[in-house]
């Protein structure tokens, strides 16, 4: 049996050094970190952010699974659809990641308050070991920005300096890891989800709360934004847990191959639950996502050629339920890109 691991779940913005003091901070409680995800947005200091992290991380911290999600904005979350999307994508990490074994700490310290605020709606759904923000001193937070630590990166032990402020210094003057509380909703997570979709008898307190959330109206009927929240729910019951290794990526060599592995690549940090992505053979029609049992999917995708270029990939899925709401949430992803 493959075992647990420790993963960082954060939002990243401008700020790496935050990212590197909360592994340290975690690892001062004797917590190793053994894979980092991030929700970054397409900001190009957001994707300098993760760039630096993603080496620095791996030559100086031995964490080798680092993954980013990229959400579908450039600067923010602006609008109720964003907000939904990327509160579905951060549902569908905590819920596999916690399925397949893993324990996850949950850093919402960086990136956009809307954002933060999301994930930190998720846990309250789907949990996690814990969620906490990152303090540091003013002069510290300045030097931990892209624009900062860019200067340094041809001096590794500046830079190095910089992204791991002495913990042994005076409180008052160090990073510090900040548990903030968290009211789980997991236990009457079947209920709202029944209550939100319009089927099934829910007890009246729970109604209660949905209405006082702005979820049900005093009628009873689901708002706007309780349908969009029930929906929500519904596309990650049953997907298929997350993997337990870092994700693999074989891209035969053609016209369209950087094309066809940057889509790859995207694939496997929107899906926890995908272990596995290969090319296959062109083929002519519409594009088009299908399951092909026990645990395949595949998709052909046109990604702005004449025709179709198919990826196969392989998933956790252990059911052909699993398969098929991996599959629906795949489909739901190509179209809206």
């Amino acid at each position: 049996m493959t075992k647990a691991k420790n993963i960082l779940l954060a939002t990243l913005g401008t700020a790496p050094a935050v990212i590197t003091e909360a592994v340290d901070l975690l690892q001062e409680e004797g917590i190793r970190i053994d894979s980092v995800s991030f929700f970054l947005t397409q900001d190009s200091d957001v994707q300098n952010s993760f760039a630096l992290l993603a080496e620095h991380l791996s030559s100086h911290d031995q964490i080798s699974w680092i993954t980013s999600v990229q959400i579908g904005v450039y600067t923010d979350i602006d609008s109720t659809q964003a907000a939904a999307e990327f509160l579905q994508v951060a549902s569908q990490h905590l819920k596999t990641l916690r399925d397949a074994g893993h324990r996850v700490y949950v850093s919402i310290a960086g990136g956009r308050k809307a954002m933060s605020a999301l994930l930190a709606l998720a846990v309250q759904f789907f949990g996690a070991e814990r969620l906490f923000h990152i303090w540091v001193p003013p002069w510290l937070e300045e030097e931990g920005e892209i624009h900062e630590l860019r200067k340094w990166r041809n001096s590794p032990e500046e830079l190095t300096r910089k992204l791991h402020p002495a913990l042994s210094a005076d409180p008052t003057d160090r990073p510090r890891l900040v548990t903030l509380p968290v009211i789980g909703l997991f236990p009457f997570l079947e209920d709202i989800r029944l209550a939100l979709t319009g089927r099934g008898k829910v007890s009246r307190d729970i109604r209660r709360l949905l209405r006082e959330n702005g979820l049900l109206t005093s009628q009873g009927d689901v708002t706007e934004l309780g349908w969009l929240i029930g929906q929500i729910l519904e596309s990650v019951e049953g997907l298929p847990p997350a993997r337990q290794e870092e994700c693999k990526v074989h891209i035969a060599s053609h016209h369209y191959k950087d094309r066809l592995q940057k889509f790859a690549w995207q694939l496997c940090g929107r899906f926890p639950f995908i272990t596995d992505i290969q090319s296959g053979k062109w083929r002519s029609g519409e594009g088009k996502v299908k399951t092909e049992p026990p645990n395949r999917i595949c998709i052909f995708e046109p990604l702005g050629t004449d025709f179709p270029l198919q990826l196969i990939l392989t998933t956790t899925a252990k059911t052909p339920g699993q398969l098929e709401a991996a599959r629906r949430a795949i489909e739901r992803f190509l179209n809206r890109k």
